[in-house]
């Protein structure tokens, strides 16, 4: 079997676990030609290659089949969904994640072959590649080319003023993408953006305060920064939050925003609040969780309690700040199923979104 047809086995199997886990009806052979109508049979042809060479897995869970993941994430979660809901109960591909997924699957063939370590959905960007300890490349995924041009302009003009890394960034990619940039532990050497026919590369010039930079242009493939790199030291660690967040952050939608934080905090969590935008949910990169109740309101706070009193967590909601506990000892992420965990958060402050969580959850 060529890497294209792996790749429309897949495909074929997504769609099929999709009918059955939604009660849809959609034919996989009619989704797959909607897709390849769109998408370069060369771009899907590096997904199967992936699948083929063991680096993309689905998910094991039997109601996330469909979702896909790297076959060296550990645990439960952290994988992305391929389908989505459309007008007429009918499903459409997630275009953009076939984008990533074959960008993910060209630099990995040339990052193996130089010791480098590439990733997906690591820390919310969609694809890295680390030479040791060092951010080498950070790639951003889009569908269309006028919205990868879209996305560098406001860039550049966010570089050349600056910015701070806890401004509100809901409803606001370039913003957010560019503290993606200059947040603790990032500062990539080079920053692509790669979407159907277009890619461009970028030197990232980190200039003075403020979190301000210049985007160089390269008039390079995606993979040559690889070609001249080898490998620094260890990898960094995998960050075992990163599933908790992105399945959080699919769920919850544009509810809530979430930055990264300052210092212990790996990420905030923010939500709307009477006096404006309020963190409300702080996790550590060590796996520690804290609320900050009074945003959240007796209500939902006392609802948030109970749902997480179901896996056995506690949150005292008649303090200001706590952490979550668990048999007497702080809650760790680490040891804690970051699914469950993230629609238990989810419905409880959200509840009007409960009734969409089977059907529609992404």
């Amino acid at each position: 079997m060529d890497a294209l047809e792996r790749f429309r086995l897949e495909f074929k199997g997504w769609v099929l676990a999709y009918n059955r886990i939604k009660e849809f009806e959609a034919s996989p052979d009619e989704v797959l030609a909607r897709l390849e109508q769109r998408i370069p049979k060369a771009t899907l042809r590096q997904i199967g290659v992936a699948f083929i060479n063991g680096w993309l897995v689905n998910e094991a869970d039997h109601n996330r089949c469909y979702f896909v993941k790297e076959s060296d994430r550990s645990g439960p979660g952290g994988g992305q969904w391929t389908l989505e809901p459309a007008a007429g109960g009918l499903i459409n591909p997630c275009w953009e994640l076939h984008v990533q997924l074959a960008d993910y699957g060209r630099l990995r063939t040339v990052a193996e072959r130089k010791g480098l370590t590439t990733r997906l959905e690591d820390n919310l960007m969609d694809i890295t590649v680390y030479s040791g300890n060092d951010l080498l490349l950070y790639v951003e995924n889009k569908t269309e080319s006028a919205s990868a041009r879209r996305l560098i302009q406001k860039m550049r003009e966010y570089g050349k003023i600056g910015f701070e890394l806890n401004d509100p960034d809901v409803g606001n990619d370039e913003l957010k993408k560019s503290k993606y940039l200059a947040r603790p532990g990032a500062f990539p050497k080079y920053f692509a953006v790669s979407a159907i026919d277009f890619e461009q590369i970028f030197l990232v010039e980190y200039i003075g305060l403020k979190n301000r930079f210049l985007l160089h242009e390269k008039e390079w493939a995606l993979t040559e920064p690889l070609l001249n790199s080898s490998p620094d030291g260890t990898p960094m660690p995998r960050s075992v939050i990163d599933p908790f967040v992105l399945e959080f952050e699919r769920l919850a939608k544009d509810k809530i925003w979430i930055s990264h934080g300052s210092g212990k905090t790996s990420y905030n969590f923010y939500v709307p609040c009477k006096r404006g935008d309020a963190i409300f949910l702080g996790v550590y990169e060590d796996g520690r969780v804290w609320s900050h109740i009074t945003p959240l309101g007796k209500d939902t706070a006392d609802r948030l309690a109970s749902a997480l009193s179901t896996s056995d967590i506690t949150l005292d909601t008649s303090k200001d700040w706590h952490f979550w506990r668990k048999n007497g000892q702080m809650v760790n992420l680490y040891n804690e199923n970051p699914i469950e965990i993230a629609n238990l958060v989810t419905n409880a402050l959200f509840p009007e979104m409960k009734h969409l969580s089977n059907k529609y959850d992404n």
